[in-house]
């Protein structure tokens, strides 16, 4: 099978960590001749990492993209010139199938509709599904139509759980839906760092002080670090003999670091750690995470969290309560909740979840369904799907 990859991010979060796992999958399968990853060049990190894959494995190809779906977004010359020099490409390539990486339905936008001008069967790989217009103006409406249009054009999809799969059949009846969870390295669940050999890695007291971890992009409107920040303040007794560490990058940087140094209560618990290549220190160093986000797929650090024995509170969305609970999850948006949740993590049995987490998330279970939903027989649109993932499967509910 000639097969391809599309992704036209300029970010290199936890959706592009999973795609290089999925392309390493793809690698390794022997019914796969070639392997044409297109993939946008200003994504400095992604592309660095495709252009090794392609040094080290003959099969891959890489088609470097001049433009990110960011770069283009709102400038409508800007996206008709990538649909068309983007589908010129594909009808090069002959391919059997392409997968293109879509964080949401109106992400990689260009390669879709590249895809569809080109007739080139697509398989979009989508860990968010949308539930619908937030309110009932016309501008919201207008949104959700196009939106509903977009969810008809994949041919299939790879989402993440029981749950996104649930809501993509109500929005694509006619597409095939499949389920890939996510997998974590094994160092997470195998490492031999203690929690006070992190904490003085990392510089952090032991001496019974609570560490808490936000990792995750800096992003409020997703990931919510101003809500942590928020909970913090209204609780402020609570944190007093505690660190909260936030670690990682994004477009709210700045904006949470004028927070914390614009409340002494913030400045006093609260360390922005920055970007970290390795967050596996983080994590055993903490006592407890913390991602209240608004909306997730199936977030990489929850995994490694359980992985390394450390619980993890989260906001009750997107059907997490397949995956912990329910003394580990909050109602979104109720601080009080969430501060209570922080506080009594510890005391939440973590071996069995971890176990389970440990066969659910392998390696070995993702290579399997990686290559199966990229290969397996293609139905026509609508037909009933055997290959789909049962109950009782490792990577389905």
């Amino acid at each position: 099978m000639n097969i391809g990859i599309y992704c036209d991010s300029g970010i290199n979060g936890g959706h592009e960590e999973m795609l290089k796992r999925f392309m390493l999958a793809l690698v390794t399968s022997g019914n796969i001749e070639t392997l044409h990853i297109l993939v946008s060049k200003s994504n400095a990190p992604l592309h660095r990492y495709v252009s090794e894959l392609a040094r080290h494995h003959a099969k891959v190809r890489v088609v470097s993209l001049s433009y990110t779906a960011e770069s283009i977004r709102g400038d409508l010359f800007a996206l008709f010139r990538a649909i068309r020099t983007t589908a010129a490409t594909l009808r090069t390539l002959h391919l059997s199938k392409l997968l293109i990486a879509q964080g949401t339905i109106v992400s990689a936008l260009a390669g879709l509709l590249a895809a569809r001008y080109a007739h080139v069967r697509t398989i979009s790989y989508l860990p968010l599904v949308d539930d619908g217009p937030a309110n009932n103006g016309t501008t919201e409406k207008v949104k959700w139509l196009a939106k509903r249009v977009l969810y008809r054009m994949p041919d299939e999809y790879v989402t993440l759980n029981d749950h996104l799969r649930g809501k993509l059949r109500a929005l694509a009846p006619n597409a095939r839906t499949m389920i890939l969870e996510n997998y974590v390295d094994d160092r997470f669940s195998r490492s031999m760092l203690t929690k006070s050999a992190a904490r003085a890695q990392l510089g952090l007291p032991d001496d019974g002080t609570t560490i808490i971890a936000h990792i995750g992009r800096i992003n409020f409107k997703q990931k919510r670090q101003d809500f942590l920040l928020e909970s913090i303040e209204r609780h402020p007794e609570a944190f007093k003999r505690a660190i909260v560490l936030i670690v990682g990058e994004g477009a709210d940087s700045a904006r949470l670091a004028a927070m914390v140094d614009a409340s002494p209560t913030l400045t006093a618990c609260v360390r922005i750690v920055g970007p970290k290549s390795d967050v596996l220190p983080y994590i055993v160093a903490s006592d407890t995470l913390v991602l209240p986000s608004a909306f997730e797929g199936v977030p990489l650090v929850m995994i490694e969290a359980v992985l390394a024995e450390r619980p993890i509170v989260m906001s009750h969305i997107c059907g997490l309560e397949s995956y912990l609970p329910d003394a580990l999850l909050f109602p979104a948006g109720d601080h009080d909740a969430f501060v209570e949740r922080i506080f009594t993590a510890r005391n939440v049995p973590m071996t069995g979840l971890t176990n389970d987490f440990r066969r659910r998330f392998s390696r070995e279970v993702f290579d399997a369904q990686a290559q199966n939903v990229m290969l397996s027989t293609t139905p026509s649109r609508g037909a009933f799907d055997p290959a789909s993932p049962k109950h009782s499967d490792l990577l389905a509910k």
